[in-house]
Formats: C-alpha cells, sequence, structure tokens
C-alpha cells in the first residue's frame, strides 16, 4: 500500500515538502490573513457596484436636466411647454426711422397641442428735425401646433399662425394673413438639435392697394445646449417672395441661459444678407425673458 502511494506521488511530481504543506493545518495567522482577502475582494466589487448605478445614475439625471432645458428654452417648437415671454426688438433700417418693438407672448401647452397668442406695442423714431417717438398698436397674432409624430430622436409639427391687423399703417402688417408651417426636428444627441420649418404666408383679406403677400420663409438652425445653462443656436433662413420674384436671406446667431426656475434670457440678431433687403429691414436686435410652467 506504501509502495503505491509513493509511486503515485512520483508520478505526480510531488515532493515531500508539498506533501508536509498538503498535512499541515492552517495557522491562525495564515486564517485571519485569508478572511482580510475576503473582506476586501468583497469590498472592491461592492465599491465597482456602486459606482457603476451612481454613475448610471448621474447619467440618467443629466440627460433629464438637459431634455428640462432643452423644453423651456423654446427653440425646438415641436417640444410643447406653457411659457410666457416678453420681447424688446430694435430695428433699425439704413436711412429710415429707427423701430422698436414691445412683444408680448404666451404659450400654452396641453399634452402635443400647442396654443399662442402675440401682441406687439410699436414706438417708432423718425429721423428729422422733431426727432420725436411715435407708438401705436401692432398686429395681434394667434397660432395653433401640434406635435403629431415624436418617435426616437424625430419629431414632426404643424402648425398655423392667423395675424389679425389691428396696427394702423406703418404698424401692423394690413393684411389678414394665414401662415402654415410645418416641422421636422432631429435630436442628434440630448444636447446637440437640428430641426427646419417651412413657413408659407399668404393674405386671406387685403386691401385693394395692397399686393398678394406670398412668401416663403424656410428657418434652419441647429442648437447646442451646455450643462452650464447656456444655448447657442445658429439659423440660415432662405425667403422667396412670390410675388416680387426676390430671393433674400437671413443670418441669425442666438444666445441664451437658462437661470433656474423655468426662466430663460436670450439675446439674437438677424442680418440681412442682400443689400436690397439691408436698406429695406435693416439689421434687428431682441433681447428677450421667457417664463416656463
Amino acid at each position: 500500500m506504501m509502495k503505491k502511494l509513493l509511486v503515485n506521488l512520483l508520478s505526480a511530481n510531488i515532493g515531500l515538502n508539498d506533501i508536509k504543506k498538503i498535512k499541515k493545518p492552517y495557522s491562525k495567522k495564515r486564517f485571519s490573513q485569508s478572511i482580510i482577502k475576503i473582506q476586501l475582494m468583497k469590498s472592491s466589487i461592492l465599491f465597482l457596484a456602486l459606482f457603476v448605478v451612481s454613475s448610471y445614475a448621474m447619467a440618467q439625471s443629466d440627460s433629464a436636466s438637459m431634455a428640462k432645458m432643452v423644453k423651456e428654452s423654446g427653440i425646438d417648437p415641436t417640444k410643447v411647454q406653457s411659457r410666457g415671454s416678453y420681447s424688446f426688438i430694435i430695428s433699425d433700417p439704413s436711412g429710415s426711422s429707427i423701430s422698436i418693438f414691445n412683444k408680448l407672448s404666451f404659450n400654452l401647452g396641453i399634452n402635443r397641442w400647442s396654443f399662442n397668442g402675440k401682441y406687439e406695442l410699436t414706438s417708432r423714431y423718425t429721423n428729422n428735425a422733431e426727432g420725436a417717438f411715435s407708438t401705436g398698436s401692432g398686429d395681434l397674432k394667434f397660432s395653433a401646433l401640434n406635435a403629431f409624430f415624436v418617435k426616437g430622436k424625430h419629431a414632426l409639427a404643424a402648425s398655423a399662425e392667423l395675424t389679425f391687423p389691428l396696427g394702423k399703417p406703418g404698424y401692423g402688417l394690413q393684411y389678414f394673413a394665414l401662415m402654415p408651417a410645418l416641422t421636422y426636428s432631429f435630436t442628434i444627441n440630448p444636447s446637440l438639435i437640428f430641426a427646419v420649418q417651412p413657413q408659407y404666408l399668404f393674405n386671406l383679406v387685403k386691401g385693394d392697394n395692397y399686393p398678394q403677400l406670398s412668401i416663403l420663409t424656410t428657418r434652419i438652425f441647429i442648437a447646442k445646449f451646455t450643462k452650464s445653462g447656456y444655448f447657442f443656436v445658429f439659423e440660415p433662413r432662405p425667403i422667396y417672395n412670390f410675388t416680387t420674384n426676390q430671393f433674400d436671406l437671413i443670418l441669425a446667431p442666438i444666445i441664451g441661459k437658462a437661470l433656474g426656475k423655468g426662466f430663460n434670457l436670450v439675446f439674437f440678431a438677424e442680418f440681412p444678407t442682400t443689400k436690397r433687403f439691408w436698406d429695406q429691414t435693416g439689421p434687428l436686435y431682441t433681447a428677450g425673458i421667457s417664463k416656463s410652467f
């Protein structure tokens, strides 16, 4: 029996020292070290699991916070949100009177529907000997929008805006007009959005001395939002007037800041790129504040 055991040990390449190690029971010191190693391994695994879970939770929180900021900014029409806003607008055409527009707007969002009302109070400064301001009521506008398709990164919304010509000549459009529009929005990532919105403005009722109103405008914009609350938008806006067969292009940079609790500050400018359009309308500068509900 002993001989057979020795043969098996030799065939397994196990020495006498190894036999002693096998037979020798664990000391208290080695047992304590093993327990410590097991505890360290458990702690490491637990720490790693907590790190993964907290990282995922933070990412989800950042994503939700970014989505909230994008929605409250009002940049993307397909993201319905109730808000009130005030805008101070300055128009400075070449060689003409400077116009200052005070625009009030309220938007009511219900599910995927959005209803908006806008009113303007216009002040004009004439560059003449008197150098005086004159103030008058502008037009009243109502619009309705429905985000009828929202799936993943893609969204579509259809809208229509009615203009009621309440302003007297020089302060309002002088047309009872309708402007249907279609908006497509693509969310590249939670902080980057691309959208395009063709809109067609035409008159329903006009005076005999006024030409037909037939203008196609395509708003194209890309918007970047940051974790610090700033957002930056660049909007090239091609415009084609079918009545006069004239093409124009406006470039509009926008800078905004989310102040928290639904408040947003927005500053933007509109620059015509053709001399004729520049002389006619001049650059437009806007500062606005909005509150989302």
